[in-house]
């Protein structure tokens, strides 16, 4: 594989042993990671990243290569710096004139395949980073007051109001890892610092940080858009049905895959096992009343470079009324707190479901010729995800645990401050949260409710600054979460966009290492100093557009 260098931990098969320590250990390599470990590296730290795939870069190099950003001068920092690459990448292998350097639109569309080659090219320009593939985390030590190391005990769930009590703090020391290509082989890892990047919060509910899962109710935190809700896509006004009551509820995931009309670089999509045509009931209707005539009303297609598209879930947006699509809504509820055998289930049954629509489109009857003829025309790129039948590896992940933090980011920090009219500045803001409240489907279509879907929000609202205490858990020293970061269900919605994760794994990068040089906690560092260091390297902490919505939220 290009990038850095994958170095096999040296176990010996079912023993376990102390490995090195490191400044700073980071246990996935999602964007977010890699923006961790860059930063962290860059500032002088040793660097040890972890990431259970055989592959870096997360859902973007899994598929999600429409780079989810409307205000692209709200993002700047190793974000830029990977669109940048992007852009360069592509100006250097067909030509700063050619038609690939046009598709990419300046690095924010680009393959799958060249996404994993920029993350890994990032991490290869940084020596200090040792970077670990197929291994996962499965325990964690902590230190008490005592000053005794002893295994973690598990984050306590706690949904709904900030919980009162958590339980005694402990410092995080270590982690006991997995290599995945010899079960049983066990290395034990000591840092400084810990950063889970996972989308999951797996790192963080071993350590024992107490977390949430699903959606908080309408009164929880004096949110319009929370708990049970039927909006129309784009609006901001709940419809008839909407009860705010809280659930165990996430928003529907899906896949981000490629698909391709050249037929010199395409494998056909195949009928899945698992294949279940009532799965796709509600799109038939659609078709046989008529609500439906276009391929493009049923799925999204993205042009990316080199004569591919990325495909994603439609919505009922006013313009396409269909019913459902790639989501598939509910059967991923227990994902976040799911052992790997069940995320393994679960992932296939998506794959079933994803794959199996196209090829339903493709050879069902009961479509339209004309659709049929259109879908047939893809099929998977050979060049993408080669070691995986063409298929990606990586399911989108919209939602998992959200942390308990020492900040809790909700809609209501989307407010504006009544003396400037201005969104309200926040005086610890390390990185700017831009795109619209968007959550997916949280529970499957009903027909007592044609044209919407429930949980499908999509509200824009002004940038707003992200505070340094959503990274900083609560009860757990020695460790900072970018990805599963303290939000409620409504306020992650707009802070869950890659950029954005990359921004906050950049300060997590730098705020490890500079509390390191302090001596103190990451919790005590000074933010000043991380938000001057931010800036520095082009980060971005503050972003006020030109013009206002007149409406407010």
């Amino acid at each position: 594989m290009t990038g850095a260098a994958v170095i096999a931990a040296n176990a010996v098969n079912g023993s376990q042993k102390t490995d090195a320590s490191y400044d700073v250990c980071i246990y996935g390599a999602t964007p977010g990671g890699v923006a961790a470990a860059v930063a962290a590296a860059r500032s002088g730290a040793t660097v040890l990243l972890l990431e259970q795939c055989a592959h870096v870069g997360g859902i973007v190099s899994g598929g999600l290569t429409n780079t989810d950003i409307r205000k692209k001068g709200a993002v700047g920092g190793l974000f830029q710096e990977f669109v940048r690459r992007v852009r360069e990448h592509y100006a250097k292998t067909y030509g700063a004139d050619s038609q690939q350097v046009k598709v990419c639109r300046g690095g924010h569309m680009f393959e799958p395949r060249v996404a994993e080659l920029v993350f890994n090219n990032m991490l290869a320009g940084e020596s200090s980073i040792r970077l670990l593939l197929r291994h996962r985390v499965v325990a964690a030590r902590v230190e008490g007051a005592d000053a005794k190391e002893r295994e973690a005990e598990p984050g306590r769930r706690f949904d709904g109001a900030q919980p009162k009590n958590v339980g005694e703090a402990v410092k995080l020391t270590s982690f006991i890892v997995e290599d995945l290509a010899q079960p049983g082989s066990r290395s034990t890892f000591s840092s400084r610092v810990f950063i889970d990047a996972t989308y999951e919060g797996d790192l963080a509910a071993l350590a024992g940080v107490p977390y949430r899962v699903g959606r908080e109710s309408r009164q929880t935190f004096a949110e319009p858009l929370a708990g049970r809700i039927y909006m129309r896509f784009g609006d901001r006004n709940p419809l008839p049905g909407s009860t705010g009551a809280a659930d165990d509820g996430i928003q529907a995931f899906c896949f981000r895959f490629h698909v391709t009309k050249d037929a010199s670089n395409s494998v056909p999509v195949e009928k899945p096992p698992g294949y279940n045509r009532d799965d796709y009931r509600a799109v038939l209707a659609d078709l046989r009343a008529g609500k439906t005539n276009r391929l493009r009303d049923i799925i999204q297609l993205y042009e990316m470079p080199n004569g591919k598209f990325e495909v994603n879930s439609n919505h009922a947006d006013g313009v396409t009324s269909v019913s459902e699509s790639l989501d598939l809504a509910e059967e991923n509820w227990t994902w976040p707190e799911a052992n790997r055998e069940e995320r393994a289930r679960i992932f296939r049954r998506y794959w079933s479901h994803n794959e199996g629509l196209l090829w339903l489109l493709q050879h069902d009857r009961e479509v339209p010729q004309n659709i049929r003829a259109e879908a047939l025309q893809f099929g998977f790129p050979k060049d993408e995800f080669t070691d995986n039948r063409h298929r990606p590896h990586s399911l989108y992940v919209r939602q998992g645990r959200r942390i308990w933090g020492e900040y809790n980011f909700t809609q209501r920090d989307g407010d504006r401050d009544r003396a400037t009219g201005l969104p309200k500045r926040k005086p610890d803001g390390i990185a700017v949260a831009e795109f619209e409240f968007d959550s997916h489907s949280v529970t499957k279509f009903d027909p007592a409710y044609p044209g919407v879907r429930e949980g499908y929000i999509f509200v824009p609202h002004e940038p707003i600054q992200i505070p340094y205490g959503v990274l900083v858990p609560q009860r757990v020293d020695g460790l900072l979460v970018p990805v599963a970061c303290s939000a409620s269900h409504v306020g992650y919605s707009t802070i869950r966009m890659e950029p954005v994760f990359m921004a906050l794994g950049e300060a997590c990068g730098i705020a490890a290492k500079m509390a390191i040089d302090a001596r103190v906690e990451v919790r005590r560092v000074n933010v000043l100093t991380i938000q001057r260091e931010i800036l520095k390297r082009g980060g971005v902490i503050l972003y006020e557009a030109q013009s206002l919505r007149p409406d407010g939220l």
